[in-house]
C-alpha cells in the first residue's frame, strides 16, 4: 500500500515540477528568516478540539527538523542560486546555533551561495551568519559581538532578613545548584566552573569565527574586546563583506555573476515555496530510525506542559513513565532499526533519571541507542544518557554535573515575623523532613547525607559502567563539575562532536544499515494510557491543568533529591 501511495504522490510531483520548470518565473535567491529557539524536532500538532478549547491557534515555532527540510528543497532546486539569510530574534542556545551553522554550511556544500544580511548584529546572530559566504550590514548598524557573560543572583542575605532558612546538602563541591540560596556570593569552585565554561566557549567561538572569516583568532579576540564597532569599521576589519541597505542587496547580488547589471530576484520563503520543485520520496525504501525526545526537567510519572515557565523547572516536565513508554514502543516496532535519544535537560529527579537510564540500558541490548545532546544535558540529563551505545554532543553543549543536591527552604521564621503560627503534629522521627515549616533535625540531616551518598555513588557507578571506566577515573571528572561538549569529549564523557544528523548516521551504522541505504528519523510518540493524569486534552491555563502542574512540582520536591544544573542559565 505504501508503494502505491508513494507512486501516486511522486507522479503528481513529477507533473508539478515539470510545470514549474516550463513556466516558472526566475527565482535567484530565497530569503530565509531565522528566529526563535529551534527545538530539534517538530512537535506533534495538537488536535483541533484541543486548540478550540484552549484558544491556542498560533503555529508552533519552527524546529531544526523543519528548517533542514526547507533548506534541502532550496539546495535541490536547479534554478535557485542561493539563500539570503536574515537573523531576527534568535533565542537558541550555543549547541543549537552550532546545528544551525551546520545546516547552512550543508547548503553551501551543495553548491548554493549563502548571503547573510544583518541590519545590526549580536553574538548569536553573527555566529550563525559566519556560516554564509558573505555577510552584509546596514550602514547605521553596529557590530555588537561583545563577548560572553553570566549573571547569578544570590538570595541568602535577603532570606536572612525575611526569616527564610535554606537547608541544602550536596555532593560534591562543584554541585552548585543550591549556592544562590545558601550563599551570598560565588564560592571558589563555583567561580572555577563558570570561568572554565566561559573560557571554553569563548575559545570555540573565536576559533570558529576566525576560520569562517579567514582571520587570525587573536585578531577576532581583539575585535570582540573593541566592540561595539560601526559597520564600516567591521568591514575594514574583515568581519563583514559589505555595507548596504536591504533594498540595495538585489543589485549587489546580481552584479557579481552572469546577471551583471541586473538585480537578482529575491523572494521570501512564503512565496518561493510554491515555485520550488518538490522532492521525490519512496518511504517504502527508507529504514526508520526512531527518535525519543526528553526535554525539560525530569520527573516521575507523566510528561507535562506547564501553564507558565517556572524558575529552575522551566515550562516542560519530562516524565519517566512517558519516556519509558516511548522506548518500549520503539523497541516493539519492527520497522525501527535503531534509536536516537534526543536529550535537552538540566536534570531533575534522581529516581526518574534512574528509571529512564534503565530503559536505555535495557533497550540497547536489542537496538542501538545513540544519545544526541542539545543545549544542555547536565546532571540527570547526563545520567539518562550514560548507558547509551554512543553519545554525540555539540562543542557548545553544557553537560556533566555528575553529583547530587537536596534540601528545602524553611519559612517558619517568615511566618513568625508576619504574626502567623503553624502547628505541626507528627508521628515518626522523619515525618517532618519534607515540611517547610520545620527545620531539619540533626538525625534528619544525617539521613539526608546518607541518601545523597547512595545517590552519588550510584551515579558514578552508572557513568563508569556506561563509559567503560573505573569509578576512580569517573570520580576525578565528576564531583558536580560542569563541562562544555568539547571538554566532555576530552574527558571521555561523550564519544563525538556533531549535530543530530550525525547521531542518526551513527545509529544507522551501529544497526548495520549500509551507508547507501536511505534512513528517515521518526519521532516516537508514546501511546497514551488510561487513567493516568495527563495534560493532553486539557485547555491551556485551565484550573485542572494548573492543579496538575502544581502536583508535579510537589511530587518533584517531595522526592527530596534534585539534580538540576542551573549555573549557566544566563550565559549570553
Amino acid at each position: 500500500m505504501i508503494w502505491v501511495i508513494d507512486a501516486l504522490r511522486n507522479a503528481w510531483r513529477f507533473v508539478r515540477n515539470g510545470l514549474i520548470r516550463a513556466f516558472g518565473r526566475r527565482l535567484d535567491y530565497v530569503v530565509v528568516e531565522v528566529a526563535g529557539s529551534y527545538p530539534e524536532r517538530t512537535p506533534r500538532r495538537r488536535p483541533l478540539r484541543q486548540r478550540l478549547l484552549s484558544g491556542t491557534w498560533q503555529r508552533p515555532e519552527e524546529s531544526l527538523e523543519a528548517l533542514r527540510e526547507r533548506l534541502e528543497r532550496i539546495a535541490s532546486a536547479p534554478g535557485v542560486r542561493g539563500i539570503v539569510l536574515r537573523v531576527r530574534d534568535l533565542q537558541a542556545g550555543m549547541a543549537t546555533i552550532q546545528s544551525l551553522r551546520a545546516a547552512f554550511a550543508e547548503v553551501r556544500r551543495r553548491g548554493k551561495r549563502v548571503v547573510a544580511y544583518l541590519p545590526e548584529t549580536h553574538l548569536p546572530a553573527y555566529y550563525l551568519a559566519t556560516a554564509a559566504d558573505e555577510i552584509h550590514m546596514a550602514p547605521a548598524g553596529f557590530w555588537m559581538v561583545i563577548g560572553l557573560r553570566t549573571e547569578i543572583t544570590f538570595f541568602r542575605s535577603a532570606f536572612d532578613r525575611i526569616g527564610v532558612l535554606p537547608e541544602f546538602e550536596r555532593l560534591a563541591e562543584y554541585k552548585t545548584a543550591a549556592d544562590p540560596f545558601m550563599r551570598s556570593g560565588l564560592s571558589e569552585p563555583h567561580r572555577e566552573v563558570i570561568e572554565s565554561i566561559l573560557d571554553s566557549l569563548m575559545q570555540e567561538i573565536a576559533s570558529d569565527l576566525a576560520a569562517a572569516r579567514r582571520l587570525d583568532p587573536a585578531a577576532v579576540r581583539v575585535a570582540i574586546d573593541r566592540a561595539p564597532l560601526t559597520a564600516d569599521d567591521a568591514k575594514a576589519a574583515g568581519l563583514v563583506d559589505g555595507v548596504c541597505y536591504e533594498d540595495e542587496l538585489p543589485a549587489r547580488l546580481g552584479s557579481t555573476d552572469r546577471l551583471a547589471h541586473h538585480p537578482a530576484s529575491l523572494q521570501p520563503w512564503a512565496r518561493a515555496r510554491g515555485r520550488l520543485p518538490s522532492p521525490y520520496r519512496w518511504r517504502a525504501r527508507q529504514v526508520i530510525i526512531g527518535v525519543v525526545e526528553l526535554r525539560g526537567a525530569i520527573v516521575p510519572g507523566e510528561s507535562r506542559e506547564m501553564p507558565v515557565s517556572l524558575p529552575l523547572i522551566g515550562g516542560r516536565l519530562a516524565g519517566s513513565d512517558t519516556i519509558a513508554r516511548a522506548f518500549r514502543a520503539a523497541e516493539r516496532h519492527p520497522g525501527v532499526r535503531a534509536i536516537v535519544f534526543n536529550v535537552d535537560s538540566r536534570g531533575g529527579s534522581a529516581l526518574a533519571s534512574d528509571l529512564i537510564w534503565r530503559e536505555v540500558e535495557r533497550v540497547k541490548r536489542k537496538k542501538p541507542v545513540v544519545v544526541y545532546m542539545g543545549d544542555v544535558a547536565g546532571s540527570g540529563g547526563y545520567y539518562v544518557a550514560a548507558g547509551a551505545s554512543r553519545i554525540i554532543a555539540q562543542p557548545g553543549t553544557i553537560t556533566g554535573s555528575i553529583g547530587a543536591v537536596t534540601g528545602k527552604v524553611t519559612v517558619r521564621g517568615l511566618l513568625e515575623r508576619l504574626g502567623l503560627n503553624r502547628e505541626v503534629i507528627a508521628r515518626g522521627e522523619a515525618a517532618t523532613m519534607e515540611s517547610v515549616f520545620r527545620p531539619f533535625t540533626p538525625e534528619q540531616l544525617d539521613a539526608l547525607r546518607r541518601e545523597l551518598q547512595a545517590i552519588y555513588r550510584r551515579f558514578v557507578g552508572v557513568v563508569a559502567r556506561g563509559r567503560r571506566r573505573r569509578e576512580d577515573e569517573v570520580e576525578a571528572i565528576a564531583r558536580g563539575r560542569v563541562w562544555t561538549g568539547r571538554q566532555a569529549l576530552e574527558h571521555g564523557l561523550v564519544d563525538e562532536l556533531g549535530d543530530f544528523s550525525l547521531a542518526v548516521r551513527r545509529a544507522a551504522e551501529l544497526a548495520g544499515i549500509p551507508a547507501a541505504q536511505a534512513v528517515i528519523p521518526i519521532t516516537i510518540h508514546p501511546p497514551q494510557t488510561i487513567g493516568i493524569p495527563s495534560l493532553v486534552g486539557k485547555p491551556v491555563g485551565s484550573f485542572v491543568e494548573i492543579l496538575d502542574a502544581l502536583r508535579a512540582i510537589r511530587d518533584l520536591a517531595a522526592e527530596g533529591v534534585w539534580m538540576i544544573m542551573r549555573d549557566m542559565d544566563d550565559i549570553s
